[in-house]
């Protein structure tokens, strides 16, 4: 119950991290933990990967770095809205989409995010700031364009 509630909390909460280390599994290592409760554990988390970011922590890393060296340029095209997401570092080891937040058109329920010919359909959210989308956008390849769907 203590290890499905450090899961519950990173869901509730914004911007926390958790952070797993296990020494041991099955009597092998420091302070071993029971296989079959790890693996019930890591179902837990698997029926919530639609709100989870479950990643190692290499991935992790690039990622942050990523998004500490982004660099968002955004500009309304007439109804269309085009982004170019661009960052300093090698391609080839900094290469995740990085997760973007777009406001849009209070008037605008849904919106088709297009990036190199694959659109994808997201829902438009709302906070105290207004109409927003979030996507995952790949830096340093093509523009993506936001439409009215």
């Amino acid at each position: 119950p203590m290890m499905r509630s450090w899961v519950d909390t990173v869901l509730t909460r914004g911007n926390n991290w958790l952070v797993l280390v296990f020494h041991g599994v099955d009597g092998i290592g420091w302070e071993a933990l029971p296989g079959p409760m790890l693996k019930e554990y890591f179902e837990y988390m698997k029926q919530r990967q639609d709100s989870l970011w479950i990643a190692t922590f290499a991935d992790i890393t690039k990622y942050m770095r990523e998004r500490m060296n982004a660099n968002v340029k955004t500009t309304d095209e007439g109804g269309t809205i085009k982004v170019e997401l661009t960052h300093s570092l090698d391609d080839k080891m900094y290469n995740l989409p990085l997760t973007l937040r777009t406001y849009v058109p209070a008037d605008w329920k849904q919106a088709e995010v297009n990036q190199a010919g694959k659109p994808v359909a997201i829902p438009v959210m709302t906070n105290d700031r207004g109409s927003f989308i979030q996507y995952q956008m790949l830096p340093n390849r093509n523009s993506a364009t936001i439409r009215k769907v």
